[in-house]
């Protein structure tokens, strides 16, 4: 009860995801925290992979960005976590949210037939795409206001390419598609600033 007045006093953000849906909250505050966000994001994994849409895509992401950001914010407040392990939890969510846009825009463009992937289930795999995370998400240190620093480099001899795809073209646009996926606002917010 104490956490959830501190709540809506200090963190309109949180506070609204309180209200949204009072019994996750109830969930969260009885659940074992660990099992409860290895579950969220393997479930995330999942559903974005098998997502429609982008729209889809980008509204399970943001989703679950507040659902993890209430668990762990109340991890957190609690004292149920120690600070490391708040941002490492902070840093599995972005790492999470990245790759699982990157494998539904690789998985889309593989259905385009612009992309042969060796394991359709992760086309990023050998993709020739490759993304580094710096800052705060390379150190595993992202807290609850930082953006994510990522660093993109493609194979211009990538042979998962269909051979009349240049790779320029097609590995900017995949990028500009995460970047878009994870930051562009909608009703239900963002993801990450990228």
């Amino acid at each position: 009860k104490t956490i959830l007045l501190g709540i809506a006093e200090a963190s309109p953000y949180l506070f609204d995801l309180v209200r949204a849906d009072g019994a996750r909250t109830i969930r969260m505050l009885e659940c074992e925290p660990e099992p409860y966000l290895a579950q969220l994001i393997e479930r995330t994994s999942r559903e974005v992979l098998a997502a429609p849409s982008e729209a889809d895509v980008m509204q399970r992401l943001r989703r679950t960005k507040s659902e993890a950001a209430l668990l762990i914010a109340l991890c957190d407040i609690g004292g149920v976590w120690p600070v490391m392990r708040v941002t490492k939890a902070l840093t599995d969510l972005a790492v999470t949210s990245v790759q699982s846009a990157l494998r539904f825009l690789l998985q889309q463009e593989a259905v385009r037939g612009k992309l042969s992937p060796p394991n359709p289930d992760r086309p990023e795999d050998g993709s020739g795409l490759i993304v580094l995370a710096m800052g705060k998400m390379g150190a595993g240190e992202l807290n609850f206001s930082s953006d994510i620093d990522l660093i993109v480099f493609f194979d211009a001899a990538a042979s998962t390419l269909a051979p009349d795809i240049e790779p320029q073209p097609f590995f900017v646009r995949v990028t500009q598609g995460l970047s878009r996926i994870l930051q562009q606002r909608s009703a239900d917010g963002y993801v990450f600033r990228v």
